[in-house]
């Protein structure tokens, strides 16, 4: 599968982990072509909880505003946000520990037979 990443991409890190994640996800065919849009809105994810990250340290967690009040940064949110929407995605994805653990046993469950099938599979043996 040809992945292109978002052009909107600021950070080096970004276009890294997604082109290494793409290319784990197509060598075990876990993706195809209609998980493009996920794919990009994952980098794009990351990408802004970068940015928002990058304004943070350079700035702080917290700024003056109009009022002379001491506030959180906005950024602060939208790194919340963009880190849950990462998060969420690569969970899909099966990226994170426990998603990969919930995803192996989901997978190695199909390979057992239930008691119905194996009930099943040996009346169908007895009579053929």
């Amino acid at each position: 599968m040809r992945f292109q990443l978002p052009k909107t991409l600021k950070h080096k890190e970004t276009s890294s982990l997604m082109r290494e994640l793409v290319k784990k996800l197509d060598k075990e065919g876990l993706i195809d072509v209609a998980d493009i849009p996920q794919l990009h809105r994952m980098a794009t994810a990351y990408d802004t909880y970068l940015t928002c990250l990058d304004e943070i340290s350079e700035k702080g967690l917290t700024m003056t505003n109009n009022k002379g009040e001491t506030v959180k940064r906005p950024e602060a949110n939208l790194l919340r946000e963009s880190w849950s929407q990462y998060l969420e995605l690569a969970k899909e994805y099966g990226l994170t520990a426990k998603s990969k653990r919930h995803i192996k046993e989901l997978s190695s469950s199909r390979d057992e037979l239930s008691p119905l099938e194996e009930f099943l599979k040996k009346r169908i043996e007895r009579r053929g």
